[in-house]
Formats: structure tokens, sequence, C-alpha cells
């Protein structure tokens, strides 16, 4: 049985308080106790929060998404330190992530005409030819944003190359990326 993914990146305030993202991100620790969490990796630069959120399956992703600490997290975590922010959740074969993650870059393919489904397929095979660890699919609702999206989790001896090959990637991909959420960030420590 296929697992899901939760991707949650948030653009911060420029003027957030230091206390206020602390209280961010100890919400995002607190979404591995949530109904279906299997693994939570928090990523955090200036600019963003991102929260990958591996989850037992697809099943799981309402309890999840209704959890005390799903809620938690976006109304008192995020809601206080952000100017916006995007969501997936993808139906996603992959492994766990592994435990020397040092940084994470998130996507979603948005829903736009003109892209068909062999295209996103493409593209979400290209993505598993990075280096790193990928978790990538389709996302599980039909009035979602997205198509799909997922992470590749880069550790520290691949981070030279995932960033070459993202550059040469981006260019390949300009068809269907066009308007592609993404973002790199380096991973917190557990």
């Amino acid at each position: 049985m296929p697992g899901a993914l939760h991707i949650v990146t948030a653009r911060l305030r420029p003027d957030a308080p230091a206390d206020g993202l602390t209280h961010a991100v100890e919400a995002a620790r607190a979404l591995s106790d949530a109904p279906g969490a299997e693994d939570v990796l928090i990523g955090l630069d200036s600019e963003r929060l991102v929260v990958a959120t591996w989850l037992a399956g697809r099943e799981a992703l309402d309890a999840f998404a209704e959890s005390r600490q799903h809620m938690a997290f976006v109304m008192r975590g995020l809601a206080p330190v952000i100017r916006g922010m995007w969501s997936a959740a993808v139906e996603a074969e992959a492994a766990h992530p592994p435990a020397d993650t040092s940084a994470l870059w998130v996507f979603a393919v948005p829903e736009r005409e003109g892209i068909y489904e062999w295209q996103v397929r493409d593209f979400l095979s290209a993505v598993e030819t990075l280096p790193g660890a990928s978790a990538a699919g389709p996302t599980v609702e039909e009035r979602e944003r997205y198509r799909a999206g997922g992470v590749v989790c880069v550790r520290p001896a691949e981070r030279a190359a995932f960033d070459a090959a993202l550059v040469v990637a981006r260019q390949q991909w300009a068809e269907v990326a066009g308007g592609l959420e993404e973002a790199t960030v380096p991973v917190l420590p557990a």
C-alpha cells in the first residue's frame, strides 16, 4: 500500500519575532504525535519554514489533517509568523527519510490547462533521478490546487550534486513546471 506525504511550505514574515518562530518549530515537532504520522522533517531558513510529514497511507490523511496537533501547528504555530503558505498531500511510494538528511527540496506542480497526465508522470520520474531520497506522487484530492508534489531528502555528501542536477532539471522541466512551487531549506536537527 502506498504511503502518503503532507507538505507545508510557509513564507515567513520579515518581522516575525524569534519566540514566535520557536513556537512554530515546536508545534511542527509535535506533529510527530499526530495520528498517522510516521516521520516529520522540518526545514527552516530566513524566508521559509517547511514541514514534510510521512503518513501511514492515504487513509491516514484525514485523521492527521483534523488532529489537534495539526490544527495547533497551523493556527497557533504558523498563523502569527507567516505571510503566506502552500501545502499539498500526495500519495508516494517511498521509504522513510534518511536519518542524515541535511536539506529538503519540496515541490508542487500546479493545476493548469495544457499539461497532460503523461507529462506529470514523466516529471515525477525525472524527480526520482535527482541525487537524494525522493518521495513524490500525485496529489490525493481532485479539488487540490496541485497535480503532484513531493520532497527530495538530500544528505550532506549529495548536496553539491543535487544543486547542480536541479539547475539542469529546471531547464528540462520548463513546459510542465511553469509556476512550480518549490523551496530548498536546511533541515533542523531532531
